[in-house]
C-alpha cells in the first residue's frame, strides 16, 4: 500500500522520479511506521553503458517493483548501514 502511494505521489510531484528517490522515500515512510526494510542497489552493464537501479526490500521481497526489474541487476551483497545518530 505504502509503495503504491509513494509511486503515485512521485509521478505527480517529481514527474519522472529516479528509482533511488522513490526507494529512499518509501524506506523512510516504512521506517516511520515501524516497518523494517532496506534500500538495495544493483548495477549492470548494458552494451557499453553502466546502469544502476535501487529498490526497497523487506524479508527478501522487493516492495516497489512492478515488473521485478531488480532481477536484471547484480545487487550489492551488503545492505547500506544507517549512519549513527540518524533516527528511523
Amino acid at each position: 500500500m505504502t509503495a503504491r502511494m509513494v509511486r503515485s505521489a512521485a509521478h505527480r510531484t517529481w514527474g519522472s522520479p529516479a528509482c533511488l528517490e522513490q526507494s529512499v522515500a518509501l524506506w523512510w515512510l516504512l521506517g516511520r511506521q515501524g516497518i523494517a526494510s532496506s534500500v538495495r542497489i544493483g548495477t549492470r552493464k548494458s552494451e557499453e553503458k553502466f546502469e544502476a537501479h535501487a529498490w526497497v526490500e523487506r524479508d527478501g521481497v522487493a516492495l516497489n517493483e512492478l515488473e521485478e526489474a531488480h532481477k536484471r541487476y547484480a545487487a550489492f551483497r551488503e545492505e547500506f548501514p544507517i549512519p549513527s545518530g540518524t533516527k528511523k
